[in-house]
């Protein structure tokens, strides 16, 4: 069994928020897809470890670096304003 972790940024109503993901994997497994283990979600990236559990200050700066290369844009769509065509049966 061994952890590794991801992290990137996603700007939602033009805040950057900080995703980081810690996952468990199985490698003496064949076909075994990682984990979800724990994540955090915050605009200080700080807080965002904390919430995933993530304390190695070395992990912590390699992953800041990671999230700063990978900023994601989120599309946010008013659910209220929204029109249906149509009603279909649930089959």
């Amino acid at each position: 069994m061994e952890n590794f972790c991801t992290a990137y940024t996603k700007v939602i109503e033009n805040k950057t928020y900080y995703f980081v993901k810690k996952y468990l994997t199985f490698p003496e497994f064949k076909d075994v897809s990682p984990v979800l283990e724990s994540y955090g979600m915050h605009a200080d990236f700080n807080k965002a470890c904390n919430i995933a559990g993530i304390q190695d200050t070395l992990l912590r700066e390699q992953l800041l670096h990671e999230a700063e290369g990978t900023i994601q844009h989120a599309k946010v769509i008013d659910l209220n304003t929204a029109s249906f065509s149509g009603k279909a049966a649930a089959n």
